[in-house]
């Protein structure tokens, strides 16, 4: 069935590259492609490849999951040569749209994070965003990721909640590895949300932070890891018990706590130097 989406939609597009459709089959519109298009010209190929596949998934014809055919029949389907249509899904790959599963064939991810969190990414480095800014970008948007997920988390997301909060407590003497499971409850929450433009920005400024943070951690007192601990304990609480407005200010709590020391040890880094 999907084959036969992209041979409708190569047929719906035909009058831009030139072509002329015809009704074919499965069977038989291998046969018949060469007579209903002429050839994408090489120039722009890969883009219109990739607006071919964001035009089927606007009309609902591919869904997030989908597999796409194999490169043989999708290159016949698009009538472009396997190479280019190599270099296209290449294009599609490293924008997180789809994904190779040895064995099995390529795939439209389910939930392609990744697109946005790099197009964040590139845009905060483009413009050096500083810790200030950073700090207050997650200022504004956590608490009410902690609010939504206190009203949404599914008792999955809550059970990889807990899952990370123990995780945390086992690795208090392992500053990277505690760190890890910090983010990881952080990134649990925002999925919990589910909102992905929100968590999509808060994952971006998170990696940007990391570094920060990785010294933060290695410098911090028994009693600051305790209280993060205690910090983490309750917004689990909160969600569990689907009350958004304590988690929502829970979390802006936490993160006052947490902006105050990471200012503290940047005014104090010229001292250390």
């Amino acid at each position: 069935m999907l084959a036969e989406k992209i041979l409708i939609d190569a047929g719906r597009s035909s009058h831009q590259l030139g072509g002329h459709p015809r009704p074919a089959g499965p069977a038989a519109s291998a046969r018949h492609l060469n007579q209903s298009f002429t050839p994408i010209e090489r120039s722009g190929v890969t883009e219109r490849v990739v607006q071919r596949i964001k035009d089927m998934l606007a009309r609902g014809e591919l869904k997030p999951g989908n597999r796409l055919p194999p490169e043989r029949e999708l290159a016949v389907l698009l009538n472009i040569s396997r190479p280019t249509l190599r270099t296209a899904l290449k294009a599609l790959s490293v924008m997180g749209l789809i994904e190779a599963k040895p064995g099995a064939g390529t795939y439209l991810v389910e939930t392609p994070v990744e697109i946005f969190n790099e197009s964040v990414h590139f845009t905060m480095l483009f413009h050096q965003t500083g810790l200030a800014k950073l700090l207050e970008v997650r200022r504004l948007i956590e608490p009410g990721l902690a609010e939504l997920a206190a009203g949404r988390a599914s008792v999955e997301a809550m059970q990889v909640m807990a899952q990370e909060l123990e995780a945390m407590r086992d690795s208090v003497n392992e500053p990277e590895k505690f760190l890890s499971h910090d983010l990881s409850f952080h990134q649990a929450l925002a999925r919990a949300a589910d909102n992905q433009v929100l968590s999509g920005i808060i994952n971006a400024v998170a990696q940007m932070l990391f570094p920060i943070r990785r010294q933060m951690m290695e410098r911090a007192t028994a009693s600051e890891v305790t209280e993060t601990i205690d910090d983490h304990e309750r917004l689990y609480q909160a969600v569990r018990g689907r009350n958004p407005r304590w988690a929502k200010a829970l979390m802006a709590s936490h993160l006052r706590t947490a902006e105050q020391v990471w200012l503290r040890e940047e005014s104090a880094e010229p001292d250390r130097a």
